[in-house]
């Protein structure tokens, strides 16, 4: 179907990785797998016609049409999880201010055959586009196996990354393309949807879709996966059957796990509250999204937040941070001073480092990885005043801890995902921060980084005082430091109080 000839794919206009030959068949399920920075996202973007390859050759054997429609250049579907369509793209704080008289988009929106080919009603073109009915048919489908039919009324700004991430592989699965690629498809789903999307792939392929998965290194392929391409800085290590290159790349590929969480920091009941939250209520459009939520968080404490996709989690956050209008109209206290008291939003920032899955998105494109963690400083999306001398010192030093030192002058864009993951928590923990919120800290890092982070994050948390709420969907990116553990499911309290063992 598809085949690579002494390809070279380059980053900025500078060769990257040279004289790569690959044949995707048909009836084959590939993975690419390897550590962060490893090209893996570079090579499935030029693979889609995305990324033009600076040198060799790639061959397509596709099908030219598909019962849906469509021409060869349609056969081929990339979907990352970067962006939302439609306007969606906010600035985070933006999400929670959007006015309800403004008419954003809703997932409904996006799942139209309009929106999938962007189709112009004054476009003079060849293209041919799906039968309706056909379209129809098989977006009743897509729907059905994803889960989606309680969220087409819902816009796009209110999606939680998990339920993005179902729209996006909806979105990609509506093309009807021969080869659907899907990078980094099961981080940030709850363990429910990452098992409903490894039953789907099989019933994929009986549609005509094979797939190609991109995964972090530590991830396991599913079963469904028949064949594994390995990459590591650049260079192809290994390709071939499933069992055999995995047999090559060593077996034990599962994360580090941590050992049982311990009490360090935590100084019991009488330690002042850094957060208070009673009886809190959030509701959108009618739709109740926290109902009920007392919870009080004191110095030196660090909580596991836990919950499914769309279990009010972000919403909950989002109150801490000042970044939801309805902080003001519930009961809510940061650092011993309620919300609305004549504090101002950039006073409680200074006191918080954060790092979520969404701050990728924003920062400009001109911004050096260096840069990026010196905004952490100054709380701003890009940097816009020089640091001091001792600042940059610091942020030097927190990349070098990371793995990032020579990374410095990079552009943060041409970063791999991972690698931007690490710039995020560097820029968190540059100002010391009293109280972190690390939501999803190690999406996107391979089996090198995790660890390192997590040590950081354990080493960062223990000293005396330090408050910190941790939210992820896997027990192996615990760190041992977790005191106790609030859990949400629909908006409620259904779990809260201290732990042993926040897995369980």
């Amino acid at each position: 179907m598809i085949s690579l000839t002494d390809v070279t794919l380059h980053v900025e206009g500078r060769a990257f990785a040279v004289h790569l030959n690959w044949t995707l068949r048909g009836g084959e399920t590939w993975a690419i797998v390897g550590p962060t920075g490893a090209g893996k996202s570079l090579l499935a973007k030029t693979i889609a016609g995305l990324v033009p390859p600076l040198g060799g050759c790639i061959d397509y054997h596709l099908p030219a049409e598909s019962a849906m429609g469509g021409q060869t250049r349609d056969r081929v579907a990339y979907v990352a999880f970067d962006e939302r369509p439609g306007g969606a793209a906010l600035f985070h704080q933006a999400r929670w201010h959007a006015s309800l008289d403004t008419p954003l988009p809703r997932v409904a929106d996006i799942l139209t055959a309009d929106a999938i080919w962007r189709r112009n009603p004054y476009e003079i073109s060849d293209r041919r586009f799906p039968d309706p009915a056909t379209f129809e048919r098989n977006r009743e489908r897509v729907i059905a196996q994803l889960e989606l039919a309680s969220l087409l009324e819902r816009q796009l700004h209110q999606l939680s990354d998990g339920e993005w991430r179902r729209v996006q592989i909806a979105r990609g699965l509506l093309k009807a393309p021969a080869l659907l690629i899907l990078d980094d498809p099961f981080t940030g789903l709850d363990r429910h949807f990452r098992e409903t999307l490894q039953r789907l792939i099989p019933a994929l392929t009986q549609h005509g879709t094979q797939i190609l998965l991109v995964l972090p290194d530590g991830q396991e392929p599913p079963s469904a996966v028949t064949h594994v391409l390995a990459m590591d800085r650049g260079r192809i290590v290994a390709q071939g059957a499933k069992d055999a290159v995995l047999l090559t790349l060593g077996t034990d590929r599962s994360p580090t796990q941590p050992g049982a969480p311990d009490s360090r920091g935590f100084l019991g009941p009488a330690a002042p509250p850094v957060i208070e939250m009673h009886d809190i209520h959030v509701v959108h459009e009618g739709l109740p999204i926290l109902e009920d939520i007392t919870w009080i968080v004191r110095e030196g404490e660090k909580w596991a937040l836990l919950g499914p996709n769309g279990a009010g989690k972000s919403t909950l956050l989002s109150l801490i941070l000042g970044d939801h209008p309805q902080a003001y109209a519930n009961a809510v206290a940061l650092f011993g001073r309620p919300r609305g008291s004549g504090e101002s939003v950039w006073e409680i920032k200074r006191r918080i480092g954060w790092v979520a899955p969404e701050l990728q998105r924003y920062h400009p494109p001109q911004s050096s990885a260096f840069d990026v963690v010196c905004s952490g400083f100054h709380d701003t999306l890009g940097l816009y005043r020089p640091g001091t001398a001792e600042q940059e010192a610091i942020a030097g030093e927190w990349m070098a801890r990371l793995g990032l030192d020579a990374d410095r002058a990079r552009s943060y864009r041409s970063l791999s995902r991972g690698e931007q993951r690490l710039a995020l928590i560097a820029r968190a923990l540059v100002k010391d921060p009293e109280l972190l919120i690390l939501d999803e800290p190690c999406q996107g890092l391979d089996l090198e980084h995790q660890p390192r982070v997590l040590d950081a994050i354990d080493a960062v948390a223990s000293e005396p005082g330090r408050t910190m709420i941790y939210v992820t969907h896997r027990p192996s990116e615990f760190p041992r430091c977790l005191t106790h553990v609030l859990e949400l499911r629909g908006g409620k309290v259904v779990r809260q109080g201290t732990t042993t063992s926040p897995g369980t």
